[in-house]
Order: structure tokens, then C-alpha cells, then sequence
């Protein structure tokens, strides 16, 4: 349960819905949330509900609110608990608890010199905001000094977030930044001086001195005062012509992204639309409210031509968005799932340099570090084929300067309405706008010299733009066959399975691939059995069992047929419909040729999986009973651990598709056991545990299925175990101990020590994580003893650290230190540069600290969180910075403490 009170006051449910909430339970939860969980007394309750007027049976209709209001909380009716004499809401999520926790982050990183993280962290804080404080709640005195309270603190952000940034030498920035707010705070020193200082760095000296005259006005009209001495000596240093202190060189990349796909060859009419999106680009440049200006209704019928428009603007006015143009395809209407808002705008932090791993774990976290990641920016969103108007609303930046572009086949009359977006609906291209768009990619003489046969083919594609781009493909690659021939053919290779445009369109698409080499249309074919988004040259090669270069020919000629389209090197994508089209195509395949295909494409992500594990973490074992690769598969290539997280951040929704494509037919459930076994560590390193459980649930109903059919319940048990160790990073307890409880049994029923050894430490992790240091210790204890007996050193080993940690958590330090020590020397025999060795370093840091060796465990720390940091292990390395952080505290080194201490809070923050 989320309560957010930075804007408008909302209960914001786990699954991201918003309840309805009557006036009277959103004052009674503003009410509960600005205490903070605090107790309030029923009598205050009473009195501010009902603004010092309440009725005769005022505390009785108090309780019966309180009792709406817990309906409302559902399962976390239980935060909202009774006091001795009032009530008190314990342990909701308060988006004002983040926000001040990461202005108090920030402050003190810019107070340590740090100022590109005090800057990073204030921008988030920022970014929760979506209104003025506790919205419209009633005039309650008690939230009105909260929200108060917030509104100065939230001024304070912005001054910090400024000077940071000036000391980063981005003024322009600030000068954006501080324009409105300067105006809405005119008597606020502090803003002024620091608008003036932006303006000064920037060469704007005429502009930093007109500041100053107007603060003056505003002081003495207002006030009857002159402004400060710190005002008035920066308006001296620049009448006299002081240089500015030079801004310091940047120890960053100022990451602006170009993400536009390339524009179509040809393109042709819709200048009305042209004209509309101009002047919608006009309203954004001088818009001064506040509001995002937002582009929605590209709308119309698939094929229509909605993506080619939107793209071709982009392009046109890229100039006019100097810091960045993204695109991203949200699927809306693909036969698989649409892209999730919260992956959606993980791509969209990605593009603006914010790793996946340091990104917020929720949907309010995510879009509030896109706004300040935006404010102030000149950015060109385009958001292709959105579902519908939620898919997008928390995708829409807040800053004026930002245009944000959506196609979709629906209206989106909801983003219409709520976020006053502009509606735009396209129609077919009319007969002379068909000619120009033809002309544009033949030649207008090879046209005019037949024109009942241009007037025959505009007839036939239906003035449909897809259909007329895919006709002129071929045409354009014929160049001496008469257009009279090609309209024959086309009108002779109709399909009559279908009425209308519709089978037009799917006439216009078996006339192409009828005029493609007989291995392209069969790649063509096969790639149907491919659920997208992207292909790869290499997954493309082991669809159809061909080689990687015979797979890039052919796919060259399937993109000179308009048939796929390459948006990064190597890396396709088809139409929706084109799509369709293909999977139709497929069903006439015989099963055994669909069903071999499919096997050699999961085979191809099974493999890459198993070369992107070795990459990152070579001394683990895995795969190792996984049965020879089939004939023909052609796996991904990864150097190093580098590769191996690029891999799995493009990869990773293809292969959330291959399993349920698998689990759907049925097929290969030990090959998907063996994937997602394969991820399981590297996307729990990564924090990335909301995808793990989301492809170990969905991989579940497929190997279930298998093991009643007298499949291996050892597989059964490595989705559960996956599936389990997710639930439990995310706190979902009891969801954890129900799968590592049947992980255990299935992996003892089966003889599986090295499942039963992994499933133990898991439930380890999670006893420990509800306080239950003990249990914890004797399942770790059991997991080391399974190991040893598995034959396998490396687990055994690390699995005796975990041991000792524990022993030391519940008080048994000399015993904790013996086993850590022992693990550690036994790991750098049998794994040298053992990835976790950092974790055991840490832990006897840890118990060192505890026995009062602060020297000693401060050393240790430091080794554990270079280890760790080289490791790419987020979490480890969050708990071994808190610890480093007290150990200088206890040392007298405060600073070092401070950066340490900001450091671990951020990447915790990141991790959700």
C-alpha cells in the first residue's frame, strides 16, 4: 500500500490502481499520513474533520469512517490501528517519508563535494511531486501546516538541486529550473541569487542584472526593504566585470539520446497533420504552466500509416529538441503482451544514461525520476502503438518543454480528457497523395507511363500506405517489369478468406512473398513461430538451421521487400501485421518442421543464456547436465560481463515471450527449467527480481504439467526455488516460503543434492531477512553439509560464509569468525576471484566490528565493497557500505562515513 500526498492524496494500491476514495476518507488518510505514524487523537480527528464543528455524534461517525476506510486499505487494514485514544496509520509507504529521506541523502552529498550524486538524489525527491502538497483536501489546520511544512522543504530541494548543479557547470539548466519557481516565490533571496549566478556563468549578464532590479522592486514595493548583502555583492562583481569562476569540467557524460529509427524513403501527403503537429511544437515553446504538452491521438487503423507519420515529423523537427529524441515500441497490439508501464519506463531512464539496476523498483518511482531526470529539457518523446491511455499516463514528463507523441489504433480519449492531449485521426491517403507516395519511390516518369496500371494498384492496396509501401518495394526492385504485370499479378493473387481492407492488405502481403526467393519466404515463414519483439541475425539462423551469414542475406532481402524492418544493426522487427500474417503463413507448415523450428529457437536462447552466465560468473557450474545442442542452432557470442548485461537488458523480453510461447504448446519444458535457471542469479545480483518472478511464475504451469505427465520434479523445484528467492528479495514472505517449501521437498523426492543445497540457502536468505537468525544458521548449516556431499567445493564453501554470518547475527561471533574464515580460504583454493568472495570479506569485517577490531573490520570493508563493486552485486555491496559507513563514523572519519553512508542509501533506494 502506497499513500501519496505530494499532489493530490491517493491510495495507490500494490498492483498500481488508484482507489476511489469519498472527500471524507481522503481527509481522514491526509490526516493519518501527516502524522506520520504518529497516534491522533479521536477528539483532533473529530475536530478537523468537521472544521471545529462536529456533530453530536461526531466520534461515532468517526469510527464508522475509520471503518471505510480500513475496507478500502484491504489487506493492509491492519496498518490502519486503534490507539488508546485515537488511531494511527503504521508502516504505509508515505511518498513524503521518501522524499524527505532523499533530500536529507542529497544535502549531504553536496555537503561531502559530491554534487552529481546530491544532484541525482534531489532530482528524485523532486520527481515525486505531481501538485501542490495534500491536493484538495479541506481547509484542515493540521494539514495545512503539513503540507506547509513540505512546501518550504521542497523549496529547499530546488535551492540545493540548483547549487549542485551550478557546481556541476550546468547553468542552463538551472536558469530553466528556476524561472517559474522564481516567479511563484518572488520574495525567496535565495532562488534569486541563485537565477543570477546561472544567468552570470551562462554570459547572460544583461539578463543576471535585470534579475536583480526585479528582486529589488519586489522587495521594496512588497516589503520596504533592499535586498541581502550576499544579493547586492553579486550585483557589484558583475557591474565591475569579474569573471565568473569558471565552471568545473564535467567528470560525466551528458548522455542526449538520438533514438529515432530511420525515416521511410518515401513519404507522402498529410501536410494538414504536418501543419497541426508544427503548431503543437509552437504551444509547447511558450507554454508557461507547468503542462506537458502531449500529443496522443495519432489514431487510426492498423497499416494506416500512424508510426511512418509520427516518425517522419521526428525527424523533421528533431532540431527543435536539443536534449533527445526517444522511441519506444509499447506493443500494444502485438499478439504477446504489451510493453508493462514500469519496463516501459525503465527503456525510457535507460535512454537518459539511468542503468536498469539503478532504477526505482516501482511505478512511482520510475516516472517520478523520469520528470526530474526531464525537467527543464527540450525533449521528443515518441511512444508507438500504445494499447490505451493507461499504458501512457505515467510516461509523460511535466516539464513545458518536453513534446510527447503517441500512435495508437484507439483514440485514448482518457489522455484526451485528463491530460489534455490533442487528438489526430488518419485516414486513407486520397488517390493523388497514393500517386505521390508511389512516385516517390519508383519515379514519377515510370508512372506516367502507365497510368491505368498506377490507378489499378492504388485501387487494389486500398490507398492503404503499408500496402502501397510493400507493392513499391517490389516494383522498385523489378524496374524493367511493366506495371501493368505487377497489377495483374496482384489482383490475381487475392485472398478470399477475408472482406474489405483487411484482405486487401493480406493480398498485397502474399503477392510479395510470393515474388521472394524460395529460402527467404521460408525464413519468412518460420519467423512467424518467433513471438518477438526483436530478432536477432542469430536467432533468425537457428529458426530455420542455417548459417549466420546465409541468415543475414536473406534477412537483407526480406528488409528490401518492406517485409522487416532493421532498428539497430542486427536486430529486426516486423509490422504487427506482418506478424499476423507470418504466423498464418506458418500454420501451413507440417507440425513436425513448426515444432523443429521452435525447438532450435528456444535451444538458441538456452545456449546464449548458458555463454552469458559463463561470462559473468565463470567459476559457477550450470547447464552441466543439459543435453548436446540440436542441429542447426546458432547461440549468441559473450565476451564478458559487460556483454553479458547488455545481453540480458535487450534479450530479456524476447525470452519472457519464448517461454510462454513454450508453455502455451507445450514443448521443451527441461530446456525453459535450464533458462531460467541459467538468469536466476544474474537478475538476482542485478536486483532485477520482479522479471525473475515473473519467468519463473509464468514458466510454472508448463513444467507442472510435464511432471504430471512423468517429467523430471527436479525441474518443478528449480522454478519454484526462482521463483521463491524473487518473492523473498521483494518481501512477499509468505509467497516465498510456500515455493522454497515445495523446492525443497520436489529436489529431496528426486535425489537432487545441488537443488536441495540451493533451496536451503535460499530459505536461509529468508529466515534471516524476518529475524530468525537461528533458523537461518541451521538451514545454511544443512545447505554446506548438502553440498560437500554434491561434490561441489565452490557452493559448499560459499555456503559455510553464509553460515558463519549468521552464527554471528544471532551472537555466536568467535564461531561465526571461524567459519567465514575457513569459507574465504577455501574459496581463493578452489575459485580464485571467486565473484562473492567480497560477501564473505564483508561478513568478517562485520563480526571484526562487533568484537570491537574497528581497524581491522574497516579494512575488511573497504576490500569487500571493491570486490563487490567489480562484482556488480547491488545489494552486497548496499550492506557492506552501511557497514564501512559506521566503521569510520567509529574512527572519526566523518566525511568518508557521510559518502559511504549516502552511497549504500541510494542503491537500496534504487533496489525499492
Amino acid at each position: 500500500m502506497r499513500v501519496r500526498v505530494l499532489g493530490a492524496v491517493e491510495l495507490v494500491c500494490d498492483d498500481g490502481t488508484v482507489q476511489n476514495l469519498s472527500r471524507t476518507r481522503r481527509t481522514l488518510l491526509a490526516l493519518l499520513a501527516a502524522a506520520r505514524g504518529a497516534p491522533v487523537s479521536s477528539d483532533l480527528l473529530v475536530d478537523e474533520l468537521w472544521r471545529g464543528s462536529p456533530p453530536a455524534t461526531g466520534v461515532n461517525l468517526l469510527h464508522q469512517r475509520v471503518r471505510d476506510l480500513r475496507r478500502a486499505l484491504g489487506e493492509d487494514r491492519r496498518r490502519l490501528q486503534s490507539r488508546a485514544n485515537g488511531y494511527a496509520l503504521v508502516g504505509a509507504d508515505l511518498d513524503q517519508a521518501r522524499f524527505e529521506d532523499l533530500v536529507e541523502q542529497g544535502r549531504a552529498s553536496a555537503e561531502t563535494g559530491d554534487h552529481e550524486r546530491a544532484s541525482m538524489l534531489l532530482d528524485a525527491a523532486l520527481g515525486l511531486w505531481t501538485g501542490g502538497a495534500y491536493g484538495a483536501v479541506g481547509e484542515s489546520p493540521m494539514i495545512a501546516t503539513e503540507a506547509a511544512r513540505l512546501e518550504e522543504l521542497r523549496l529547499v530541494a530546488v535551492e540545493s538541486r540548483a547549487a549542485a548543479d551550478l557546481a556541476l557547470g550546468r547553468q542552463a539548466a538551472v536558469v530553466a529550473d528556476l524561472g517559474p519557481v522564481v516567479r511563484a516565490n518572488p520574495l525567496r533571496e535565495g532562488l534569486w541569487l541563485l537565477l543570477m549566478t546561472a544567468l552570470w556563468h551562462s554570459g547572460r549578464t544583461a539578463e543576471a542584472l535585470d534579475a536583480y532590479q526585479r528582486l529589488f522592486r519586489v522587495l521594496r514595493d512588497e516589503l520596504g526593504v533592499e535586498p541581502s548583502k550576499d544579493v547586492r555583492d553579486l550585483q557589484l562583481r558583475i557591474i565591475e566585470g569579474d569573471d565568473p569562476e569558471p565552471a568545473p569540467a564535467r567528470t560525466y557524460e551528458e548522455i542526449v539520446p538520438r533514438q529515432l529509427p530511420p525515416v521511410v524513403a518515401a513519404f507522402a501527403g498529410r501536410e494538414d497533420h504536418l501543419t497541426m503537429l508544427d503548431e503543437l511544437v509552437a504551444t509547447a515553446s511558450v507554454d508557461e504552466s507547468g503542462r506537458a504538452v502531449v500529443i496522443s491521438a495519432i489514431a487510426g487503423t492498423a497499416g494506416i500509416g500512424k508510426t511512418t507519420l509520427a516518425l517522419y515529423w521526428a525527424h523533421r523537427t528533431a532540431p527543435s529538441f536539443p536534449d533527445g529524441q526517444v522511441f519506444v515500441n509499447l506493443r500494444g497490439f502485438d499478439p504477446c503482451d504489451a510493453l508493462d508501464p514500469l519496463d516501459a519506463l525503465g527503456v525510457l531512464l535507460e535512454a537518459f544514461g539511468v542503468e536498469r539496476s539503478r532504477q526505482p523498483q516501482d511505478i512511482d518511482g520510475r516516472a517520478g525520476l523520469l520528470r526530474s531526470k526531464l525537467a527543464g529539457k527540450r525533449v521528443l518523446l515518441v511512444l508507438d502503438n500504445a494499447r490505451d491511455s493507461e499504458q501512457v499516463r505515467s510516461l509523460i514528463p511535466g516539464s513545458p518543454g518536453c513534446v510527447t507523441l503517441v500512435t495508437s489504433r484507439n483514440r485514448l480519449s482518457g489522455l484526451v480528457a485528463e491530460a489534455g492531449a490533442s487528438p489526430m485521426e488518419l485516414g486513407l491517403l486520397n488517390d493523388a497523395e497514393a500517386y505521390e507516395l508511389l512516385a516517390g519511390r519508383l519515379g514519377e516518369d515510370r508512372l506516367l507511363a502507365e497510368p491505368e496500371a498506377v490507378e489499378r494498384i492504388i485501387e487494389l492496396c486500398a490507398s492503404l500506405p503499408l500496402t502501397l509501401s510493400v507493392v513499391a518495394a517490389r516494383a522498385a526492385i523489378r524496374p524493367a517489369y511493366a506495371l501493368a504485370d505487377l497489377a495483374e499479378e496482384l489482383g490475381e493473387s487475392r485472398l478470399d478468406g477475408f472482406g474489405g481492407g483487411r484482405g486487401d492488405l493480406r493480398a498485397t502481403f502474399s503477392w510479395s512473398v510470393q515474388h521472394l526467393s524460395d529460402a527467404a519466404a521460408r525464413l519468412f515463414r518460420l519467423i512467424g513461430l518467433h513471438p518477438g519483439p526483436t530478432l536477432t541475425v542469430l536467432a533468425a539462423a537457428s529458426l530455420a538451421g542455417i548459417s549466420r551469414v546465409r541468415a543475414r542475406r536473406l534477412l537483407d532481402e526480406l528488409t528490401e521487400a518492406n517485409l522487416l524492418t532493421e532498428v539497430a544493426p542486427g536486430r529486426f522487427v516486423l509490422h504487427d501485421l506482418l506478424r499476423e500474417y507470418a504466423a498464418d503463413l506458418a500454420t501451413g507448415e507440417p507440425a513436425e518442421v513448426r515444432e523443429a523450428a521452435e525447438l532450435r529457437m528456444i535451444d538458441h536462447y538456452v545456449f546464449s543464456a548458458r555463454a552469458v552466465h559463463s561470462a559473468y560468473d565463470p567459476h559457477q557450474r550450470h547447464l552441466d547436465a543439459l543435453e548436446p545442442m540440436r542441429d542447426g542452432v546458432s547461440p549468441d557470442v559473450v565476451g564478458d560481463s559487460v556483454e553479458a548485461l547488455a545481453w540480458i537488458g535487450t534479450q530479456l523480453p524476447v525470452i519472457s515471450r519464448v517461454i510462454d510461447v513454450a508453455v502455451a504448446r507445450g514443448i521443451a519444458p527441461d530446456r525453459i527449467v535450464l533458462l531460467v535457471g541459467a538468469l536466476e542469479r544474474l537478475l538476482d545480483l542485478q536486483g532485477r527480481w520482479i522479471e525473475l518472478a515473473a519467468l519463473a511464475e509464468a514458466a510454472l504451469p508448463g513444467v507442472r504439467r510435464s511432471v504430471s505427465q512423468g517429467g523430471d520434479p527436479a525441474g518443478l523445484g528449480v522454478m519454484h526455488r526462482a521463483a521463491g528467492a524473487a518473492c523473498g528479495r521483494l518481501g512477499r514472505v509468505k509467497d516465498a516460503l510456500d515455493h522454497l517449501g515445495r523446492a525443497l521437498d520436489l529436489a529431496m523426492e528426486s535425489a537432487d543434492l545441488v537443488g536441495e543445497g540451493k533451496t536451503l540457502h535460499r530459505l536461509a536468505t529468508v529466515a534471516t531477512a524476518s529475524g530468525d537468525h537461528a533458523g537461518a544458521a541451521a538451514y545454511a548449516a544443512r545447505s554446506a553439509e548438502v553440498f560437500a556431499r554434491a561434490g561441489d567445493p565452490i557452493r559448499a564453501a560459499w555456503t559455510t560464509g553464509r553460515l558463519g554470518l549468521y552464527e554471528a547475527l544471532d551472537g555466536a561471533y568467535e564461531a561465526g569468525l571461524r567459519h567465514c574464515e575457513a569459507a574465504l580460504a577455501e574459496l581463493r583454493r578452489v575459485a580464485p576471484g571467486y565473484r562473492s568472495e567480497g560477501n564473505v570479506i564483508a561478513t568478517i569485517g562485520w563480526i571484526h566490528q562487533q568484537l570491537g577490531s574497528v581497524d581491522e573490520a574497516a579494512g575488511h570493508f573497504e576490500e569487500a565493497v571493491t570486490k563487490l563493486r567489480a562484482a556488480g552485486d547491488l545489494p552486497g555491496l548496499a550492506d557492506a557500505l552501511g557497514h564501512l559507513a559506521d566503521a569510520r563514523a567509529a574512527l572519526g572519519k566523518d566525511e568518508d562515513a557521510r559518502c559511504a553512508r549516502v552511497e549504500s542509501a541510494s542503491i537500496l533506494a534504487q533496489l525499492g
